[in-house]
């Protein structure tokens, strides 16, 4: 048993896990942990912002280097980097150490392209897919496990959440120095680029004005602009509008985190089979939208706004369920086998640009009327529904296989 949990396998779903679980412990507590420095909602979304844009810049650098040195190297400084984040966060005496800690909390996170390279490095055809999926099943547990053990442990102090998982990523990084091995030989590394591995922005104007393609691109960024908007002020709309507690709050997002990983599970294959990727696509964007309405609409029906936003929570997860593997895969179906990687790394970029930007805006608008927040995010989930349109698609085999293994 100690042999696996020491497998390389093992560790790099450890890491992946924790990275996630990082980032989703510190959303349902950060107002709660920044109510000390008063804060108003745009000074919210841009702390929720920091960590996704400097992941966003540092990503395709570190993969680069990650070529370059090779993987362990790069793994381990994150993983490091990432205790010292959390640390950070529970330790900071001042907003703008806040600030901080989010940022090195981005670049540590970013290296999920290095992760998934190190299991394509140990794996063999016959394998790869499954080996991949781990990195699916880290994302969910993780969304599930950040907020469980954060409403779990809040009530013994804001800040000991962020120092249990610290703990983690240490016996992490501990387990990693000792049994993760090198998997790139010094023959395949490659010379550091960085002008190239720097510019993000050619790649993104590529995709942006290639034709058909950008129409769905466009419109998975603007849901990711909705999406994370949404989720990074939703637990401070809970405590304003709400006085919900972080518990109940940590609530919501366990509630999430198990509604989206079963419907990816069990749904999405056969939904895709029987409706079309494009249509699933479709409504997931329609009940994203559904659900961020349901939280003005429990101001007005104050009897029944507990059920209105679980009803919320639920509805987004089944929304993000349907539309995160779908777009990935219609922008891979329309993009040619050559350019698969590039496509693919550039739409990770536009829609990380894109979640950056969402929660600075909406905070912006909630500062001047929550309500106004609500519909500019719902707008935004619409908007996207429009621009990826109405196109028959046609479905093989191969390209159910991807959509019913995408994390």
């Amino acid at each position: 048993m100690l042999k696996k949990l020491h497998h390389p396998l093992a560790i790099v779903f450890l890491t992946l896990l924790l990275d996630k679980l990082g980032e989703n412990i510190v959303y349902p507590l950060l107002p709660f942990i920044l109510e000390a420095y008063n804060p108003d909602a745009l000074t919210m979304g841009l702390v929720a912002s920091t960590a996704t844009l400097f992941g966003v810049v540092t990503g395709p650098m570190l993969g680069g280097l990650s070529d370059s040195i090779g993987r362990r190297p790069v793994i381990l400084t994150c993983i490091g980097l990432n205790m010292i984040s959390l640390l950070m966060f529970g330790w900071a005496g001042s907003l703008a150490f806040v600030f901080i800690s989010r940022a090195v909390n981005g670049v540590a996170t970013s290296t999920t392209g290095t992760l998934q390279a190190y299991i394509t490095d140990i794996s063999n055809p016959g394998n790869r897919a499954r080996n991949l999926g781990i990195s699916g099943a880290a994302f969910g547990l993780g969304a599930i496990a950040g907020p469980a053990l954060g409403g779990g442990l809040v009530g013994f102090g804001h800040s000991v959440p962020l120092f249990v998982a610290a703990g983690l990523a240490g016996y992490n990084l501990l387990t990693a120095s000792f049994f993760l091995r090198e998997t790139l030989t010094p023959e395949l590394r490659q010379p550091l680029q960085l002008k190239k591995t720097l510019n993000l922005l050619k790649p993104v104007l590529r995709l942006i004005t290639a034709p058909t393609i950008n129409r769905v691109a466009l419109g998975f960024a603007a849901y990711n602009l909705s999406f994370a908007a949404f989720t990074s002020l939703l637990v401070l709309s809970l405590k304003d509008l709400f006085n919900w507690s972080p518990g109940q709050t940590s609530g919501i997002f366990v509630v999430i985190g198990i509604t989206l990983t079963a419907v990816q599970v069990a749904l999405i294959g056969k939904l895709v089979r029987r409706w079309g990727e494009y249509d699933v696509n479709r409504s997931g964007m329609a009940l994203t939208a559904g659900s961020i309405l349901l939280i003005p609409l429990a101001l007005k029906l104050p009897l029944l706004a507990a059920t209105l936003i679980v009803a919320s929570g639920l509805l987004l997860a089944v929304g993000a369920a349907f539309v995160l593997p779908t777009a990935r895969s219609l922008v891979s179906g329309l993009a040619s086998t050559s350019e698969q990687g590039v496509i693919l790394g550039s739409l990770a970029s536009l829609t990380g640009i894109a979640s950056a930007i969402g929660p600075i805006a909406a905070g912006w608008i909630y500062d001047q009327s929550p309500v106004g927040c609500f519909v500019f995010e719902a707008g935004f989930a619409l908007l996207g529904m429009l621009l990826v349109g109405r196109t028959p698609a046609t479905i093989s085999p191969a390209t159910i296989s991807a959509v019913d293994s995408a994390p």
